[in-house]
């Protein structure tokens, strides 16, 4: 069994983003931290933090794994339980999304509040902080 932990951050106005991933398998724990090249909002970010962990799970062959992902982002995971986004920006990011899930066997993502994601948000704070110092 499979914890994917995803969380994506954005600075306000200037745009800059990053993502936190956090995987938790047989009690090991990898984290990943990245700042992302475009300007996005947040929930542009979130996306693509549940992208990247998707194509990482399946760079290591591990889509017949049970895989419970979770996600502080309302926006993400209704838009994948109901397969729709009413924003024209997220449209793309939920048809990829739907197709990288497609090749997982037992996925499942939930909800969780903020403070219970606390892994992933904490690794993209920290790619994010380092991405805006650059940046100055």
């Amino acid at each position: 069994m499979i914890k994917l932990f995803v969380d994506g951050a954005a600075t306000g106005k200037e745009g800059y983003a990053a993502i936190g991933i956090l995987i938790v398998e047989d009690g090991v724990q990898e984290q990943i931290g990245l700042p992302l090249e475009d300007r996005m909002d947040n929930h542009r970010a979130e996306f693509e933090a549940l992208l990247y962990g998707l194509r990482h799970l399946k760079k290591h062959s591990k889509q017949d794994q049970l895989v419970f992902c979770y996600t502080d982002s309302k926006l993400v995971a209704e838009s994948i339980r109901k397969k729709y986004t009413k924003k024209a920006e997220h449209k793309l990011l939920l048809e990829e999304t739907l197709q990288q899930l497609a090749a997982f066997t037992n996925f499942y993502l939930e909800w969780i509040p903020e403070k219970e994601n606390k892994g992933a948000d904490n690794l993209a704070k920290k790619a994010l902080y380092q991405l805006t110092k650059k940046k100055k």
